[in-house]
C-alpha cells in the first residue's frame, strides 16, 4: 500500500474509533477519550491508536484496561464502516503530549508573569 492511500486510511481510522468511543461504547470512561493520531502499517494490519484524555494517572491505567478488552468490539463496527479487505488490529496507546503541552504552556505563562 502506498504512503498516500495509507495516511489516508489511518485519517478515517482516527474518525470512525473516535466516533465509536463517543457514540457506541456506553462504558462512561471511554467517553471522554481523545484519538490524537493513527499509524498503521504499510501493510494495514496493525493500526496503532494513540488515545489521551484530561484524567489522572491511576484513571489512565484503568482506562488502558477497558481500551484493551473493547479493541475486539470496535474493530468488529470498524469492520463494517471501513471499506477494506483486511481490517487492522488495534493497539491502543497512552499519549501524555496534551498534558506535556499543557505543562509547558502553564510554564511559560508563569515566567511571563514574572517578568512583568
Amino acid at each position: 500500500m502506498n504512503e498516500r492511500r495509507t495516511e489516508q486510511i489511518a485519517n478515517r481510522i482516527q474518525m470512525l474509533v473516535s466516533e465509536i468511543l463517543q457514540r457506541e461504547i456506553s462504558d462512561p470512561r471511554l467517553n471522554s477519550l481523545v484519538v490524537n493520531r493513527v499509524d498503521l502499517t504499510r501493510d494495514g494490519a496493525f493500526a496503532r491508536i494513540f488515545v489521551s484524555s484530561y484524567i489522572s494517572d491511576t484513571e489512565s491505567e484503568d482506562v488502558q484496561k477497558v481500551l484493551r478488552k473493547a479493541s475486539g468490539f470496535i474493530r468488529k463496527n470498524l469492520a463494517g464502516k471501513l471499506d477494506l479487505r483486511i481490517v487492522p488490529t488495534l493497539r491502543f496507546q497512552w499519549d501524555d503530549s496534551i498534558k506535556e503541552g499543557e505543562e509547558v504552556l502553564s510554564a511559560l505563562r508563569k515566567l511571563k508573569v514574572e517578568e512583568d
